[in-house]
């Protein structure tokens, strides 16, 4: 077993040996090694078909402290960006297979404030719009607040319409339900819904009722990672040389005095219920199975097949002017991004890499120079795994040759969708 910036560790069914100049392999390198305008810092990928793994790649290295360098493993947890948002909702609809959750209740109900865009004042915001983007709020400046602010806060007098701290749609014709604008503050208010309806604390709940059951490590809070030996620093590589962005060591997370103080179900935003998700591509790869089998894993159920068919349906589809993304989208379920090859926001197929014919669903992550890809298809087991650090400043991302994707992102689609089962 070799690691090292320019090494691959392949596991299938051949021996080792092999496969240790398979071209899948030299087409993974290249990735780590030339697909940027500098090296990657780590890469870690899976293939899977019918629902099982046929290639591995773990390549560069986790985080460097000094003269120590840690290299990238199966076990390594990344800061795993927006695909955090498909796990907070598995937690969301193990409430609503429950009765607890109405996903087309207005969701003022359940966050214990109202809830509504001055523009369009009798027309509630649902949690299907939170969850799919549709509800007419913004990011803004900031869609993470301290402990001690609630979550109405985003929402009070001191937020002046048409200000860049604003958080609805202005002015603009579009009622909740009928625009798609990607939202990260939106799953802070779903992880609040979430506190308020179980009583419990969202890192805590997704621990309890989604990671823990299906044999996940990992987390949403940094501070409380069962592993914290196991965590990469995302970085970003610039001229200058790899700058960590989050999760060095030592690590930082609300200490122990903040969360004793936080009122459950004041403000769910703390956790980052859209992208805080420390999990490896192990971890995924449980979870792309859990997908497959429609809500079941080793024996275990956490949902119905309705359920995980209902996160899958969309629920919005582009029609030339009902959306803006700068993602490849051009279907979006619930928390999840279904790649038709249509075309997307930006015109461009949402085609992940040539030859595609459908069928995969899941999301992205792109944050603090990492991106990352969980994209799944329950009709034949297949699953497209990874997450790439050591991204430059976004302005210099290469962007892709034949989708919104990056370049990168399309050079390991490609060199997975290569492997041969």
């Amino acid at each position: 077993m070799k690691y090292a910036v320019c090494s691959a560790l392949v596991l299938a069914l051949s021996t080792t040996a092999a496969l240790a100049e398979s071209p899948t392999d030299k087409a993974m390198d290249a990735v780590l090694t030339q697909a940027e305008a500098r090296p990657l810092a780590g890469l870690a990928a899976v293939r899977l078909h019918n629902g099982q793994p046929v290639y591995q790649y773990y390549g560069g290295f986790a985080r460097r402290d000094g003269e120590q360098t840690v290299p990238v493993g199966q076990e390594t947890l990344f800061r795993i960006a927006s695909i955090s948002k498909v796990v907070t909702t598995i937690g969301l609809m193990e409430l609503v297979e429950q009765g607890k959750i109405n996903l087309d209740h207005d969701a003022s109900e359940y966050l214990g404030f109202p809830l509504r865009n001055p523009d369009f004042p009798n027309t509630p915001i649902t949690v299907r719009m939170l969850l799919n983007h549709t509800s007419s709020i913004r990011d803004a400046d900031v869609y993470v607040l301290l402990p001690d602010k609630p979550a109405s806060s985003f929402f009070d007098k001191t937020h002046k319409p048409g200000s860049q701290d604003y958080h609805f749609s202005y002015h603009d014709g579009h009622a909740p339900g009928t625009y798609f604008t990607y939202c990260n503050l939106c799953y802070g208010l779903v992880g609040t819904i979430m506190e308020r309806v179980s009583g419990e604390r969202f890192d805590q709940y997704q621990k309890h009722h989604v990671l823990e059951p299906l044999k996940i490590d990992g987390g949403y809070n940094v501070a409380e990672l069962e592993h914290p030996e196991r965590l990469a620093t995302i970085y970003q590589h610039l001229p200058t040389g790899y700058k960590a962005k989050v999760d060095s060591q030592p690590l930082k997370g609300w200490n122990a005095d903040s969360l004793q103080a936080y009122k459950i179900g004041r403000n769910g935003s703390i956790f980052s219920p859209q992208g805080g998700l420390r999990i490896s591509v192990q971890g995924l790869t449980r979870l792309a199975q859990f997908m497959i089998q429609r809500g079941t894993l080793d024996g275990v159920r956490l949902l119905a097949p309705q359920n995980i068919e209902a996160m899958e349906t969309p629920t919005w589809q582009f029609d030339g002017k009902n959306g803006e993304c700068p993602y490849p989208l051009s279907a979006y379920g619930l928390s999840l991004f279904v790649l038709t090859g249509a075309k997307d926001t930006n015109g461009k197929p949402d085609s992940p890499y040539p030859g595609y014919k459908g069928g995969l669903r899941g999301h992205l992550g792109d944050a603090y120079g990492l991106h990352s890809g969980f994209w799944y298809n329950p009709q034949n087991g297949d699953a497209y795994l990874f997450a790439a650090d050591g991204f430059p400043d976004y302005d210099q991302v290469r962007p892709g040759q034949y989708s919104s994707f990056s370049r990168v992102e399309e050079k390991i689609f490609t060199a997975l969708a290569g492997v041969q089962p």
